[in-house]
């Protein structure tokens, strides 16, 4: 256990600081697999996820590289290393000795050559023009980074560049191709033998064998979270795992997408969905320099020094490649074994196992920090589920055709029979669509060949083809450059469909059991995925463990059933943690008696009206701001008009004037903002559950001295997507032996954990730190059920009140603001 239990946190830590990091710490020494920690806005989550995590590493680094070494136990005939198991007759005939004298030598070479390379990095300095870029991006300060103009090129008509590639190489640029992996190991691997058996050193530190035993992974889901992340990590002082080293820098690298980090101005001014399609073709076409000059050796050495010399965010990354000239995205993944400890990449890059492939991301034996996870469920639904409408297809032949008139001549056989192909695919969907379509019906299989001639279409040969060519890339492009000119009969939309249309017809590859196939509104088809554990479990299988970590986690139990059902229950800790504001900071009214909004009920009119009572009792006690959560918008607009044709109410509920969430007024927290801010009476603001104002949003001090809650935000169970979900539990719960009462408990915890991970996420907005006081009101009757209560917040749960007497609850409250005020 770290000295004092603080684990090398920069400042007095809180009691429940101590708590979530000796958990964290406890998780990684017991080799559990999954931690799941829930700390609130405001309790110092970052750091208390920081330091356990970066203490265990530099606690246990030599250990795990000497349990490495031990894996390095002969050398074949041409002088190499060969790890256990490559080669077992020949290792057991080493003696002993042999293998325990040889292991001890590689550990000491690791350790010698760690060491060194701090030393090398004390004697560098930062040239002028990388110190300036550094400056120019605010230093290390996130705050005040600016975003980068790039500059306007114009679109010249090059007709090669709409021709499909060729050379099937080109589908794995993305990764490091393995010959010059090779090449590279086995140089790598001669010269740590060379140095075993005493030869020359080299004059500078390579970096080869620097290669960190175990890395953390941190990955958030914005961008703004892995800068802070950055922010944080500078702070704390820890100390080296060598014990003869007496400082060793934090090694990070921050992964980010070409967008980020692309500094070919040709390149970096594509659409998000096109660049990694045209960084490829400029490579290619060797139209890169900055990608050149990364590939080679010495200038990823150079950049990885640069890199190495401090905490760096991906602004500071970037900012080092445009003043190096050298592609940061490439040169990242170069150094990626070069002694890196930590890696922040956003969710994407993690959740995907292509994209990992494609990073040259190993997982093994790493440590996975999931920030922010109270939804990354819905995030990898999201990530692997596709749409495509009937108008996307449409606009998609006449692309394709419009393509083929013009390039016609131009493409060879295989080019002209693949896209033919793809026609009559995309012909089969549209005709599929215009059968069958109906809103929400669902279908087994997606079968869109029955009744034709045309089944011997090979779907994984076309999204090979699609993949390996770049044809939608290529076609989208021209697609543009053609409606830049004359006006065409093709429509322009929101982004190219050849891009929407293959995302599409990868998911028809897609085993049935992960994901269903069905129709919505506008005449279009869904894939969505219904299984995010299938997509989950590389990551859990090849890490270490992975930390689930977020403000509000509850309810815990829909993570243990939807996205780690394999995990033995035994190899999952949990922890809730406190929150750091004093007992007295908060109360949680539960405000039952005449309140329940059912949706049978909730536009009753007395309802209405006593819930008006409530709120103008409540207000004259409340200081400044109150922030009350609507179940729907269209609740909230039958409210506001209920009360403004029944009850006269205007602009104002007393003497507080109303702001409420509407698609018009993106500025609404702004100008709620302001009124708090102009010491009038205060203001009362309308929020919708699941809104733009219920996630993100900072409700600090006196912009929420009161949060309420109205209702319960069940989702509508009629719609098609949840439809489909609670379908296919029940059967889950079927086939697996259970019985039809227990598939409608299945399917009440499932919308259940919807309603309450959307509640505790919106009323976690009103404590933000330490010294912040506001109180929780639930307006629901149904919120005093056992099953509702224990999926509240910890935090929030725990500062129930025993009383739901409207009139006490008036007297308390009236009570405690009375005390927050006296106490200034």
């Amino acid at each position: 256990m770290a000295s004092n239990e603080k684990f090398n946190h920069p400042f007095q830590p809180y009691e429940i600081q101590i708590q979530l990091m000796s958990q964290v710490y406890r998780l990684l020494e017991s080799h559990k697999k999954i931690g799941i920690f829930e700390s609130p806005t405001g309790t110092g989550k970052t750091l208390s996820l920081i330091c356990p995590t970066v203490t265990w590493l530099r606690n246990h680094k030599a250990e795990f590289l000497n349990k490495s070494s031990n894996e390095v136990l002969s050398t074949n005939e041409e002088g190499l290393a060969v790890k256990q198991g490559d080669d077992e007759e020949d290792s057991d005939d080493e003696p002993a000795w042999v293998k325990e004298a040889f292991s001890e030598s590689v550990l000491k070479e690791k350790l010698r050559a760690l060491k060194e390379y701090e030393e090398h990095l004390n004697s560098k300095r930062f040239p002028t023009n990388v110190a300036s870029a550094l400056s120019a991006e605010g230093g290390n300060c996130p705050a005040s980074k600016k975003a980068r103009v790039v500059p306007h090129i114009p679109v010249v008509f090059e007709e090669n560049k709409f021709l499909p590639d060729d050379d099937p190489s080109l589908a794995s640029l993305d990764c490091e191709e393995s010959a010059d992996n090779k090449t590279k190991l086995d140089a790598e691997v001669k010269a740590l033998l060379g140095k075993v058996e005493g030869s020359q050193l080299e004059e500078k530190p390579s970096g080869s064998n620097l290669a960190s035993p175990v890395k953390i992974f941190f990955a958030s889901r914005t961008h703004s979270q892995l800068s802070q992340f950055a922010s944080q990590l500078r702070l704390p002082s820890f100390p080296s795992s060598i014990e003869s080293l007496e400082k060793e820098r934090i090694k990070l690298v921050p992964l980010g997408s070409r967008k980020q980090l692309c500094i070919n101005a040709k390149v970096s001014k594509s659409p998000s969905h096109t660049i990694n399609d045209s960084c490829m073709d400029a490579i290619s076409k060797k139209e890169c320099e900055p990608y050149t000059r990364a590939k080679e050796l010495e200038n990823a050495r150079m950049f990885r020094d640069y890199a190495f010399q401090a905490v760096h965010d991906i602004e500071d990354i970037a900012a080092i490649g445009r003043a190096t000239n050298i592609c940061p995205y490439y040169v990242s993944r170069e150094f990626m074994n070069d002694g890196v400890e930590i890696v922040t990449l956003p969710y994407q890059h993690l959740l995907m196992d292509s994209t990992r492939n494609a990073l040259g991301i190993d997982l093994k034996d790493s440590i996975v920090i999931i920030d922010e996870a109270h939804n990354i469920i819905d995030t990898i639904n999201t990530i692997n589920s596709a749409e495509v409408t009937q108008e996307d297809l449409l606009n998609c032949k006449m692309g394709i055709n419009s393509y083929m008139r013009k390039f016609q001549k131009r493409l060879n056989p295989e080019n002209r029979v693949n896209l033919r192909r793809l026609l009559t695919l995309v012909a089969l969907l549209i005709a599929f669509i215009e059968k069958n379509h109906k809103n929400g019906r669902t279908f087994e299989g997606f079968d869109i060949f029955a009744g034709t001639n045309a089944d011997t279409l090979n779907i994984h040969n076309l999204e090979r083809y699609m993949k390996r060519t770049k044809i939608a890339y290529k076609i989208d492009s021209f697609i543009e450059y053609d409606q830049q000119g004359e006006e065409t009969d093709l429509k322009k939309s929101r982004e190219p469909v050849l891009f929407k249309v293959a995302a599409f017809l990868k998911t028809l590859t897609n085993p049935s059991a992960e994901g269903q196939f069905f129709f919505d509104r506008d005449h279009s088809v869904k894939y969505m995925l219904l299984e995010p554990s299938f997509s989950f479990k590389s990551i859990v299988q090849q890490s270490k463990c992975v930390l689930l970590a977020g403000g509000t986690m509850e309810p815990v139990s829909d993570f243990k059933t939807n996205l780690l059902p394999f995990v033995d229950e035994s190899q999952i800790t949990t922890f809730s943690c406190g929150h750091v504001i004093p007992d007295d900071n908060m109360n949680t009214f539960v405000v039952g008696n005449e309140f329940e909004f059912t949706f049978a009920k909730r536009e009753d009119p007395k309802l209405l009206t006593d819930l008006h009572s409530f709120l103008m009792r409540l207000i004259t006690i409340i200081p400044d701001g109150l922030v009350v959560f609507m179940p729907s918008y269209k609740f909230l607009q039958t409210v506001l008009g209920f009360w403004k044709t029944r009850l006269n109410i205007t602009d104002s509920l007393g003497a507080k004037k109303i702001f409420f969430e509407e698609a018009s007024n993106p500025d609404v927290f702004s100008q709620y903002s302001d009124q708090i801010r102009s010491k009038s009476e205060g203001a009362i603001l309308f929020a919708v559950v699941g809104g733009r104002l219920s996630e993100g949003i900072n409700f600090q001090d006196e912009l929420a001295r009161a949060v309420i809650m109205v209702g319960l935000p069940f989702p509508n169970m009629f719609s098609g997507e949840l439809i489909i979900r609670r379908k296919h539990l029940e059967q889950k719960v079927i086939r697996n032996g259970g019985n039809s009462r227990d598939a409608n408990l299945a399917a009440r915890e499932f919308y259940e954990n919807i309603c309450m991970k959307a509640v505790n996420q919106s009323i976690g907005r009103a404590i933000r730190h330490a010294n912040d006081y506001a109180n929780i009101y639930l307006l629901d009757k149904r919120y005093e059920s056992p099953r509702i209560l224990k999926k509240l917040s910890t935090w929030v749960r725990e500062r129930i009140s025993s009383t739901s007497n409207p009139d006490e609850i008036f007297r308390l409250s009236a009570s405690w603001y009375k005390s927050k005020e006296d106490q200034g």
